[in-house]
Parts: structure tokens; sequence; C-alpha cells
């Protein structure tokens, strides 16, 4: 028979042995969610990335803790414009190169020197910051009235709707208070890039966002997008995108 005493101090020695194991897997299971940071992530650290980013000037938003596609585009445009893997992932090498001095930032406001930003294209890298989903501010470049809106569809440009009732009331105000066709130009702001654009005042088609006194979604233009009907570059649109373009540059 095994001894009594070798059973007792087996069982006692199991018995100290897992709570290590534990804390050594828990510990690394933490440091591993600390070092990286990426869309649904909420908290103080998300909070200091946000904060970052518009120190550097890629984000324009509020530092909320929580991140989402704002966030996640403003990464994206750091980690292109530092040569990094643009996956909108906070890991390891973005966050050393946020905190390093070696980093480039970006300044893009009326009344810099002509901006590359102007020169973007819908196809080559707006659609792309300007995934469906995203909240971005708009200045009509008439009055300078401003209000949001969220791409909510479209490929060949972004459709558009205004997310709250107020939103639509400073848009239909631009027109007479009566929905047109006519085309504006307009500067989009979105992660810190003021983009030139141009958008027609008639909502139409499809409807995402309710009580916004909005019924369907209204067409927002960049350098070179397209109709979705046609599949043709509209040059009314892209006459209203040359304006903002040059509202921008002076």
């Amino acid at each position: 028979m095994i001894n009594k005493k070798i059973i007792a101090g087996i069982i006692s020695l199991s018995l100290l042995i897992q709570p290590i194991i534990g804390m050594s897997a828990y510990a690394h299971s933490t440091n591993n969610t600390t070092q990286i940071l990426k869309k649904g992530a909420r908290g103080q650290s998300v909070v200091t990335i946000q904060n970052k980013l518009r120190e550097l000037g890629y984000f324009n938003g509020k530092a909320t803790g929580y991140f989402g596609n704002i966030t996640k585009t403003s990464v994206q445009k750091f980690q292109r414009e530092n040569n990094l893997s643009a996956d909108g992932v906070v890991g390891a090498a973005t966050l050393n190169l946020l905190n390093s001095k070696k980093n480039k930032s970006i300044q893009v406001s009326r009344g810099a020197s002509r901006s590359p930003v102007s020169e973007w294209t819908w196809f080559g890298k707006i659609k792309d910051i300007i995934p469906r989903g995203t909240v971005v501010k708009v200045t009509d470049v008439q009055t300078g009235k401003q209000f949001n809106i969220k791409r909510t569809y479209g490929t060949n440009h972004a459709d558009s709707e205004t997310l709250t009732k107020e939103d639509t009331a400073i848009m239909k105000s631009l027109y007479n208070n009566q929905w047109s066709w006519k085309r504006r130009p307009i500067v989009v702001e979105v992660a810190g890039l003021k983009i030139p654009g141009s958008m027609a005042g008639m909502p139409h088609g499809s409807d995402f966002i309710n009580g916004n006194n909005m019924d369907g979604h209204f067409d927002v233009h960049f350098l070179l997008s397209k109709t979705h009907k046609s599949n043709r570059v509209e040059p009314k649109h892209q006459n209203a995108v040359r304006i903002a373009r040059e509202f921008l540059n002076k």
C-alpha cells in the first residue's frame, strides 16, 4: 500500500502548484489584452489612443473610450502615413510609434499649403477612409453651416443620411427649406481630414436611420466618384467638388 504521508504530500503539492499556474496564465492573457486594441474595445486605453491620434492630426472626434469605425479609420490613416500595415489594430508596433518622436503628424486645414487630401479620389482612397457606417461632419462651403451625416450605403459614391432631425433641419435650410437636386460644394471632416465633396439635397431610395425627418438618403460625391445608375462621373457634382477644393487650398 502507498504510504498515506506520501499521498498527502502529493495532494498538498498539487494544491500549491495550481494557483501559480492560474496566475501565470492570467498575467499572460492580461498582457495580451493591454497590448492590442481594436474595433469594439472600450476603456481608458482607448481614450489615450484617441487623444494621441488627435494630437497628431488623425482624429477629430470626441475621446469617448469606444473603439469604433472612426477610431479604426484614424488608426489606419496613421499606419499608412507611417509605413505600417493598415489593419486598424493598435498592436505593439503601432503603439510604440504613436509614442515615438519619429512618428509623422498631419496638419490639414484651410489656409495651409496645397493639401494632398484634395487630390485624393473616391476610388483611390476616400471610399476606404469613409466606409459604410462612418459618421462625418459636413460643412457647407457657401454658408459655413455644419451638420452630421452617416454613410449608410453606396458603392460609386456615398449614399448618406443625416443623424438627427436637427441635422436635417440645418441641411434643408441650405435649400430654402425645400428638397432639391441642386449640387452644393461641401467639406467632409473625418479622422482629422478635411475632404472636398459635393452633395445633392434630394432624399430618395433606401432609408436606414429613423427619427431624423428624412425619408431616404442623399448623394455625396467626391473627386472622380460616379453615379450608380449610369456608372459615369457626373459633371455637376465634379464642379462642386472643384469649388470645395479651391476653398480648402486658399
